[in-house]
């Protein structure tokens, strides 16, 4: 049996909170307040700790200025025929193109990536589909 180490089952918990958290959670319990009216308590306290009043300030920020969601908007920019699964590189490349270059942002890239990748799908699923057939004519006859 080895000796020393940690023994089974010794120590925090996981998710257990620290002796400051369970105190915080303590003080804005007792307080009766919404979380956003003691985070602005703590914000505008100029006797609390500079970092509390920071954190507060973090923290409060995001219940009073939340970031807009993006608009969608329709991107044009020229794309290559995609009409077999082997056309679907230069499709992309082109997407990757318009990206480097500008003419759309990351995340639209990403959406009309997703777009081809359903369009690959498509084509590939036809493709099966007609083999099948194909094979299943032979074997009949």
């Amino acid at each position: 049996m080895p000796k020393g180490g940690a023994r089974e089952g010794a120590g925090r918990k996981p998710g257990t909170l620290n002796q400051r958290s369970v105190e915080m959670a303590a003080d804005i319990l007792g307080s009766g307040k919404s979380p956003l009216e003691y985070l602005l308590e703590v914000m505008m306290d100029e006797s609390a700790d500079q970092k509390r009043r920071d954190w507060a300030a973090e923290k409060a920020a995001a219940f009073i200025h939340p970031r807009p969601a993006p608009v969608p908007r329709a991107v044009q920019f020229q794309l290559p025929t995609i009409d077999t699964a082997k056309d679907m590189p230069g499709a992309i490349a082109g997407v990757l193109k318009a990206a480097a270059e500008g003419e759309i942002s990351p995340s639209e890239a990403q959406s009309v990536v997703a777009i081809i990748e359903a369009q690959r799908k498509a084509v590939e699923t036809t493709d099966l589909l007609q083999r099948i057939e194909a094979l299943e004519g032979r074997v009949a006859k």
